[in-house]
């Protein structure tokens, strides 16, 4: 039985899935209305041809729509659930039977108000009353003609409790229609707040919440991955270290809030520096690291010499107009033979205390 479910309803989209199988839920009633116009076949209410011919309709009807769904063309459509062109053609398929029938209408018009009761799964309060409307059109329509054709088949008392209770069905459906919109709008926001809260925590786990770059963790899991590919591909990786120097006088004499500042400018300006290929993170407390994948050593020094030389011009908002970042930057090579990432991060930091060393000595 899952086998044959499953031939019907397709797998990989699980909302075509969802819409295929709220169809053929439908199509399930729609065969149990031509099963019990075959029963009124045999109490000589409907004529054999007659018979044949709506249940022709209602096939080719179902037919039509089943392979609209399945084509993926309903996605053109601004409903592609198609509920509203189901209903219509509900409405149109009910006024076509209960014309035809000669008695015993209350019985069709039971499954036709469950065929119709499936439009409160998708539309809207408006669009159901719009709905239930047009259904008591087409059922006063049919007793109409049916009165004027073949008087001897319409009871008069009885299609009016019909109308009537046709006439109740749409306020409430109307009700319901509202009352599961209003819950699927509520469902709607609160995926979207799921959402929302999942790209919270996903950022809390990736991301410095102070600078907005990745934070450690992140860094070195990019770096792991890079330096993986890097030695299955044969292709130079670089790392850069960033060293803020002397960057706690900073928030000594201008206080934290200033200090969180800086950092959260020096990490946007190396940002600026590299590629969106690029990594950048922050390493230590003024420490940040970026890593270079396919970058042979030539290019990444030019890369920390125009990122020294961006941070040493940069203005700092909230300081002194002369406030200036001084900074010490090395770079390290990524081996074949290194057992570990964390070589390549020992070269660079190696490679940023030696130009340390020079600065002070220049100094």
């Amino acid at each position: 039985m899952n086998t044959s479910i499953g031939m019907l309803v397709p797998r990989d989209d699980p909302r075509q899935s969802l819409r295929v199988r709220r169809f053929l839920l439908a199509a399930t009633v729609y065969g149990l209305a031509i099963a019990l116009m075959g029963l009124y076949v045999r109490q000589g209410l409907l004529e054999w041809h007659e018979w044949q011919f709506t249940a022709l309709v209602i096939l080719l009807i179902n037919g039509g729509l089943y392979a609209l769904l399945r084509s993926g063309r309903n996605e053109r459509f601004a409903d592609p659930s198609l509920t509203g062109i189901q209903m219509f053609l509900v409405c149109l398929v009910m006024g076509l039977t209960m014309y035809l029938l000669d008695g015993g209408r209350g019985g069709m018009l039971l499954l036709f108000l469950v065929l119709l009761m499936f439009g409160v799964l998708r539309l809207n309060a408006r669009q159901f009353t719009a709905l239930g409307g047009f259904a008591l059109v087409c059922y006063g329509t049919a007793v109409a003609a049916v009165w004027q054709q073949r008087p001897e088949a319409f009871n008069a008392q009885v299609e009016l409790l019909h109308l009537a209770a046709l006439s109740t069905l749409v306020p409430c459906g109307g009700f319901f229609a509202s009352h599961i919109s209003g819950l699927r709008r509520a469902l709607r926001e609160r995926q979207i707040e799921l959402q929302r809260a999942r790209e919270q925590v996903h950022d809390l786990q990736v991301l410095d919440p102070l600078t907005g770059i990745s934070n450690r963790s992140a860094i070195i899991g990019f770096l792991t991955q890079e330096a993986s590919r890097s030695a299955r591909l044969d292709q130079p990786l670089a790392v850069i270290l960033v060293d803020l120097i002397q960057f706690k006088r900073v928030n000594r004499e201008h206080g934290h809030r200033v200090g969180d500042e800086v950092l959260r400018e020096v990490a946007q300006t190396l940002r600026g520096c590299v590629r969106d290929i690029d990594g950048i993170g922050r390493y230590g407390g003024e420490e940040f690291l970026i890593v270079l994948p396919d970058t042979p050593a030539p290019a990444a020094r030019d890369i920390a010499a125009q990122a020294m030389e961006r941070l040493r011009g940069h203005r700092f908002a909230n300081m002194p107009g002369r406030f200036r970042i001084d900074c010490a930057m090395g770079v390290g090579m990524a081996q074949s033979s290194d057992d570990d990432i964390w070589r390549a991060i020992e070269r660079a930091r190696s490679d940023a205390e030696g130009e340390d060393s020079e600065q002070d000595a220049s100094a």
